[in-house]
């Protein structure tokens, strides 16, 4: 039989094995994200990668090794792997009957029926979600940060077992001053000294490479650990709510930048600060060994300093939270200024930005001048507290000498080890602040990734050929800080295939209710569902698959052409993107330019007018192809050209797509059979356009002012055009 050696198999056959079972298990990922979860996983034997690419892919599920004759039938489908096939075992050998396996595609099946191992997948137990729970009790990043630290734990423990060794040759070095000032300067023992000196010398070679060692490991840690955590916190930050992030986007990259704060108290300085704290008592120890009074020098000055600590601590986080909301509303202020250049400069409003620019860095300077002031007071008073220690243990040290105690070489070692003992110590200040510093900035992000997420672990409900109706119950949305709804809609049911069109007056809940029904924005109360699933439940990735979204004003990101088309998805073949190209009508543009599908997209899609980037939104849908088009005024702004090429897009769709729009033009209804009036946040009519077109033709030609227009006595208010009928 072969062994079983996970990590051959291709990325391509891995993606196909992982998709297959998840279809098999009832999970749903797309091939683009089972290639990041692929590519994404580092692990330290190869043989691991495909189990951790499965956890990677669904949150708490894992996979284990089981011997290949043990399988039974209720483990199954599991996989087995080797170089160059993947399949799933579908049914385990009975009697004389092998075991059944179904080959992933591109696979090249050995010439055996047995093998040694199998892997199980395993789906996550009560007892984990329980756990998984208490985490998230302790916070987000506080949880993610302790689980970094203990995946290296063992590095850590290499090097508290360096900073041992470290400590121990220090102490080493003032024994060696002892001995040559009380043995080998007496006696001019020149062997004895030399013979010191050798083992001291091999001691400090050694002390070296510890320390090269101990700087190696611990850098090699924070770096893990940083890419890990920096990666977590970015993905977290992405997958929080739309409609539930901070308001202010400027303030809030201010406040991911906190987490340098917290990564700075895991660089290596800190930490070796931290490490040596307890070899304090150790040199006391050593001290006391040599001459017990003198000892009491050092202890005291060393209580001396905790207290300094201590004493600057309050002053120390009041200074430091001040600071820090300074330079997030400078950093606010700067996003707000820059990001609405446009205004500012047609306004001339550059004065008013200047001052409050200047204002807020006054502020700021002078928060931080106080902060360093204090910690710098704090250094002083520390330094101070060694030499005062230094000094007093000669003092004293003296004095234990006339008592033959002590001898002068004993003095020599006391006060080096004392200086080296308050030298540790000395650094306490600076530990204190970091603590702070990261502590607060861990307060900051545990509150900011503690807002409700589209990610939930839980989130993997998903459907497979079930007609994907949309609909709503007992639902209110309000925005953030607003306690009335804005928008309130008792029932609504969207059968699939429906063309529908959302009209209204600007305010009225359109895009909010068009949000909804993509999943970007969360109810108060009340749910949306597809297919009779509850939005809230359904894996964000097949949400994303089966839903297409086109904003007001989409948004086009750094890079070429072909990354914004293929956005989020698994890199579809080039005739596939030409095609869909060919559909918006943008595909003679694209093969015109020198640069192709290469072309350079800059900013927010600087140098694209508004109507391209409208239109390499569109196409992006095209390729994505979902069942669901949601189109937030997809004509606004745009000549008659797109205009057209947008509806033809749309009326050629499959009649089993559904497609939701929001307008203001009359002449889009003709591509409808359903029209919602919304009023102030509420379903006024739902009816055919024939209906609507019908009461428009039959209103009042001068209706009074500030009245609305009625049709045939009815009171619905509809609005199209931008007007109110």
């Amino acid at each position: 039989m072969t062994q079983v050696q996970h990590a051959i198999v291709s990325r391509e056959l891995a993606v196909a094995a992982l998709l297959d079972m998840a279809r098999r298990r009832g999970l749903h990922a797309s091939e683009h994200e089972a290639e990041q979860a692929w590519d994404k996983v580092t692990v330290k034997n190869e043989r691991e990668r495909f189990p951790a690419a499965w956890r990677q892919l669904f949150a708490r599920h894992t996979a284990a090794e089981t011997p290949f004759h043990l399988l039974t039938n209720s483990q199954l489908p599991a996989w087995v792997l080797g170089e160059g096939y993947a399949g799933v075992v579908t049914r385990v050998a009975e009697g004389d009957e092998p075991a059944k396996i179904e080959w992933i595609e591109g696979s090249v099946p050995p010439d055996q029926t047995s093998f040694d191992k199998a892997l199980v997948p395993v789906a996550p137990l009560a007892e984990t979600e329980q756990s998984y729970l208490k985490e998230e009790k302790r916070g987000v990043a506080t949880s993610a940060i302790f689980n970094a630290v203990k995946e290296h734990a063992f590095i850590y423990r290499r090097v508290a077992v360096a900073s041992t060794f470290i400590n121990l040759i220090a102490i080493l070095s003032s024994l060696f001053v002892m001995q040559v000032y009380d043995r080998v300067v007496p006696n001019l023992a020149y062997a004895t000294l030399w013979f010191l000196a050798a083992g001291v010398f091999t001691a400090y070679v050694l002390d070296l490479l510890f320390k090269i060692s101990r700087l190696r490991m611990t850098e090699a840690a924070t770096r893990r650990i940083d890419e890990a955590l920096s990666l977590y916190i970015f993905e977290r930050l992405l997958g929080l709510k739309l409609d539930r992030r901070p308001s202010r986007l400027g303030s809030l990259v201010a406040q991911v930048r906190d987490y340098e704060s917290i990564k700075a108290f895991l660089t290596s300085s800190t930490l070796f600060a931290i490490v040596d704290l307890p070899f304090i008592f150790i040199f006391i120890t050593v001290i006391a060994l040599i001459a017990k009074w003198v000892a009491i020098v050092p202890a005291v000055f060393v209580v001396v300093c905790v207290i300094i600590g201590i004493v600057a601590y309050k002053p120390t986080a009041k200074l430091q939270q001040m600071n820090n909301d300074a330079i997030v509303r400078r950093q606010g202020m700067l996003y707000e200024a820059v990001a609405g250049g446009e205004v500012v400069k047609s306004t001339g409003g550059e004065g008013k930005f200047s001052d409050q620019w200047l204002t807020l860095t006054r502020d700021s300077s002078d928060k931080a001048e106080a902060l360093n002031t204090l910690n710098s007071s704090v250094q002083i008073a520390t330094t101070f507290a060694q030499q005062l220690s230094y000094v007093f243990i000669i003092i004293v040290g003296v004095y234990v000498i006339e008592t033959g105690e002590l001898t002068m070489g004993g003095l020599i070692a006391c006060s080096i080890l004392g200086g080296r003992a308050l030298g540790t110590i000395s650094g306490i200040s600076n530990i204190i602040v970091r603590w702070h510093h990261a502590r607060y900035s861990l307060k900051i992000l545990n509150q900011l990734l503690s807002t409700q997420s589209d990610e939930r672990h839980d989130r993997q409900a998903n459907v497979k050929s079930v007609p994907l109706d949309l609909a709503m119950k007992e639902l209110a949305y309000a925005y953030e800080g607003n306690e009335i709804p804005d928008l309130v809609i008792p029932a609504l049911e969207i059968p699939a295939g429906s063309r529908i069109a959302i009209i209204g007056r600007n305010g009225s809940g359109k895009s909010t209710l068009l949000k909804l029904l993509a999943g970007i924005a969360t109810p108060a109360r009340g749910e949306v569902l597809v297919a009779s699933l509850n939005y809230e439940e359904c894996r964000q990735s097949w949400l994303r698959e089966v839903i297409g979204y086109l904003p007001q004003e989409p948004r086009l990101f750094s890079g070429t052409l072909l990354d914004n088309l293929t956005l989020g998805m698994s890199m579809p073949s080039e005739e596939a993107i030409y095609a869909a190209l060919e559909t918006t009508g943008l595909s003679d543009a694209v093969k015109a330019h020198p640069q192709g599908l290469q072309l350079p997209i800059t900013e927010a899609g600087g140098g694209l007018s508004g109507g391209q980037r409208q239109l390499v939104a569109l196409t992006r849908m095209v390729l994505q192809a979902p069942k669901i088009w949601l189109l937030d005024e997809p004509t606004a702004s745009l000549d008659s050209t797109v205009e057209a090429l947008i509806a033809k897009v749309i009326s050629e769709l499959p009649k089993d797509t559904t497609v939701i729009f929001t307008t203001h033009r009359t002449s889009w209804l003709n591509y409808v059979d359903r029209v919602l009036a919304l009023e102030a946040g509420q379903i006024k009519a739902d009816l055919p356009p024939e209906r609507l077109m019908q009461a428009q033709n039959q209103r009042p030609q001068s209706p009074e002012p500030g009245k609305p227009a009625t049709a045939g006595g009815n009171s619905t208010v509809v609005n199209v055009g931008g007007q109110r009928k």
